[in-house]
């Protein structure tokens, strides 16, 4: 065929092989399985003077015998007939050791892009328990939904303390009042074209049972209808404390729509606090009035409290997760037809008079619609916390965040090494295949010697190393970014255009491009994990700004956990609060993934300045159920210390004189009671100075943090009957290399540097010894 004309709609055919091999030949240009678990085909255009690549796969049956055989491959267009090509095999009587995904370079991994590994319904990871439901009651750990007769939330509950550390006997509510979505049409009587007043449609809903799909997963469905419309709610809650709805509203005659919306009232102190929305982190504005702008990265917010809160966004069925991390603009988001309705939309937050309900009015306005037009008014709500603190394994595991000797990272106290790539065993980003023998081998040494080892490995960008990229090159723009190309020499040359160069890191010489956060290459991902995970023997991952989706974390703890006994997962990410990333707030953006990490280190370009509401909301995660770090200019010693933080052993940055105070003071088995909590046992009589105590059966660490832009001498109230202290005590400061000196400390007048803070410990003196 010459190449002067297009071949459209090329298709790929088998003939002649075994009957038992055609479910395993396929042509991954062709068909593949998506990283939802769904089966796609693709249309395959090629243009007149281009070149389009096919890759076949053919997986042979562990069961086919020895010898020879053949069938035949037909590439077909619909405009210029088809070609078929006589293909030869001659099995022999060996096997690949691990079906060939030991060898990469031979493409045997290409069968990773249809995997569905990790998509075990029943499992569940700990802390978590499963779903149970009695009647229209539905329970996961530490909450509880409560569903009206069409099938929304009448209440939602949580049992968490204010401690954060466990769950009360009774709960408390989170909604102030049931939720419905509310259809307003247009009044019949008009004068001169204009309405005389909206008329509220009225629906009787029907019957419905709650399905127990798995452990981890309950769904229901309700039909409903009023004189206008019918309408579908398919809703669902998953272990973790994802409530996700799928409102479909359908037109029964011609109809002038008024509005169509969906409040969201809370109690005044499940609303405290806010992300979202354009806003930082912190205290929620009494008044905010927000809508659609597809440049912002903004589709809904959180509304919390410390122990009790709710995150929601508004989407619909075309959905795709946007791109992050500087790239937000290349893959923004789709703005949800029916909430956005042509820049109609938006939602209003008001606050109720002498502390009544807080309102999130999450409306579409006016619209005219045909009989039998559908809408969707799609809402994901993430109930929080999602599990309790465990200060004891957070204070028991210290991270070394650098490529250095094992004996370093014990010398230094750290119990885990993450890897980052760019050094001599993870050299090229997301890709850590290479240099195998020499990753096993420091894996090996440090679990004989008590670390824990982590990659980073994570999807966003990906090596122009990776074996698969041209394979990955012929797909087109389903995984990898479309882009203007440039960057590094070598993509240059053999990629020439249409791709989006990203990270260089010259030293290793290694440059990527922007891959897809959702495509198959998720699919890969997680096989290539569980790999690691078996083979290596790896502890985890370090993450770093990730692009894929709450599905795929999932499925990453799940293959995991089926070959470690062990896993830890940190979460990195720097501030996405900026014009590039949509003005997002990083909590906000991965508070999906919270259930599954084990700890956060957020990070770059965070404002360790503002006050404390921003490092409640923005940089701690204890309203999700997390602990963290800091990294910014290796964070602020003091303020960490009044959520638990410190530094990590990260380039110049040494939290190790802060480390060896903690353990010295024995913080892991201490009680962590917050400057936030009602009845905290510690407390200032400056609102600018706040104290964080941990607290041991003979003795308390009080964390003492600063705003105030001066000097403050300030009194300290402690409860000693409440921490079983006493009646005799004494105070003082520890050494702490760097930050303070070991002096002797009158409670009555202690001294808090402006903007800084004091470690003080408090014990009791009958039969106790003097700390050093």
């Amino acid at each position: 065929m010459s190449g002067d004309e297009p071949l459209d709609d090329v298709r790929v055919s088998f003939n002649g092989f075994p009957s038992s091999w055609f479910d395993v030949l396929t042509c991954f240009n062709c068909s593949g399985t998506d990283e939802k678990g769904v089966p796609f085909t693709k249309e395959i255009h090629v243009p007149a003077g281009t070149v389009q690549p096919l890759w076949i796969g053919i997986w042979i049956p562990d069961d086919q015998p020895a010898g020879e055989l053949e069938g035949t491959i037909t590439v077909s267009s619909s405009n210029r007939g088809r070609r078929s090509t006589l293909v030869r095999l001659d099995v022999q009587e060996g096997r690949a050791i691990n079906s060939g995904f030991d060898e990469p370079e031979l493409q045997t991994r290409l069968f990773w892009l249809n995997s569905i590994a990790g998509r075990d319904p029943d499992f569940l990871i700990e802390p978590f328990e499963p779903v149970s439901v009695e009647g229209r009651s539905l329970s996961i750990l530490g909450r509880r939904v409560e569903l009206t007769e069409s099938g929304l939330p009448a209440d939602i509950l949580s049992y968490f303390t204010p401690e954060l550390t466990g769950f009360a006997e009774q709960p408390e509510s989170i909604l102030a009042r049931p939720l419905a979505l509310e259809v307003t049409t247009v009044g019949e009587q008009q004068t001169r074209g204009q309405p005389s007043g909206g008329q509220a449609e009225v629906f009787e809903h029907a019957p419905f049972d709650i399905q127990s799909e798995s452990h981890g997963r309950a769904r229901w469905t309700v039909e409903s209808g009023s004189e206008h419309f019918s309408m579908t709610v398919e809703g669902a809650l998953e272990y973790d404390g994802m409530l996700d709805y799928r409102i479909s509203l359908v037109a029964l005659v011609d109809v002038e729509v008024e509005e169509i919306a969906l409040p969201i009232s809370l109690v005044p102190d499940a609303a405290e606090y806010m992300l979202g929305l354009g806003h930082k982190g912190g205290k929620r504005p009494a008044e905010i009035d927000w809508s659609w702008n597809v440049e912002n990265h903004q589709e809904g917010a959180w509304l919390g409290g410390v122990h009790k809160g709710l995150q929601y966004v508004l989407r619909d069925d075309e959905y795709v997760r946007p791109l992050n991390t500087n790239f937000y603009r290349n893959q923004p988001l789709v703005m949800p037809t029916s909430w956005f309705n042509e820049g109609r939309g938006g939602i209003r937050i008001t606050e109720e008079p002498d502390g009544g309900a807080v309102t999130a009015l999450n409306y579409s306005g006016p619209r005219t619609l045909s009989t039998g037009d559908t809408l969707q008014f799609n809402v994901r709500f993430l109930i929080t916390p999602f599990k309790p603190i465990d200060t004891a394994a957070h204070f028991n595991t210290r991270f070394v965040h650098q490529y250095v000797p094992v004996d370093s990272v014990r010398a230094w106290g750290g119990t885990v090494v993450n890897i980052h790539h760019a050094n001599e065993i993870n050299p090229y980003i997301n890709y850590p295949f290479f240099n195998l023998e020499q990753q096993a081998a420091y894996i090996d040494e440090a679990h004989e010697k008590g670390i824990k080892v982590k990659l980073y490995n994570t999807i966003r960008e990906l090596t122009y190393k990776a074996n698969e990229l041209f394979a990955l090159r012929s797909l087109g723009d389903e995984i990898l970014n479309d882009g203007e190309g440039g960057g590094h020499s070598w993509m240059q040359e053999h990629l020439g255009s249409n791709y989006h160069s990203a990270w260089h890191a010259w030293r290793v010489d290694d440059a990527a491009m922007l891959n897809k956060g959702t495509s198959r290459w998720t699919n890969y991902y997680i096989e290539g994990v569980a790999w690691l995970a078996a083979n290596q023997q790896i502890d985890g991952l370090y993450l770093d700004d990730i692009a894929f989706s709450r599905a795929t974390v999932k499925r990453l703890v799940t293959v995991l956990h089926e070959h470690r006994d062990e896993v830890v997962i940190d979460l990195h990410s720097a501030n996405q609060f900026n014009v590039r990333d949509g003005f997002i707030n990083s909590a906000m953006l991965y508070m999906e993934h919270f259930p599954f990490i084990s700890r956060l280190w957020f990070g770059e370009y965070f404002e360790y300045g503002l006050d404390e509401d921003y490092w409640l909301t923005e940089v701690s995660g204890l309203p999700f159920g997390l602990m963290g770090e800091m990294l910014q200019d290796g964070g602020h010693p003091y303020r960490g210390m009044l959520y638990g933080m410190t530094a990590r052993k990260y380039g110049d940055v040494d939290p190790r004189p802060v480390w060896g105070m903690m353990a010295e003071f024995g913080i892991a088995e201490s009680r962590m009671l917050g400057y936030w909590l009602e009845n905290a046992p510690v407390r200032t009589d400056h609102p600018r100075v706040l104290a964080t105590t941990y607290a041991r059966s003979d003795a308390v660490l009080i964390a003492l943090a600063s705003w105030s832009a001066t000097d403050e001498v300030v009194e300290l109230s402690v409860d000693i009957e409440a921490l079983g202290l006493g009646p005799d005590i004494r105070a003082w400061t520890p050494a702490v290399e760097g930050l303070q000196a070991k002096a002797e400390v009158d409670l009555s007048a202690v001294r808090v540097p402006a903007g800084q803070g004091l470690f003080v410990v408090v014990e009791s003196t009958s039969g106790s010894q003097e700390g050093s």
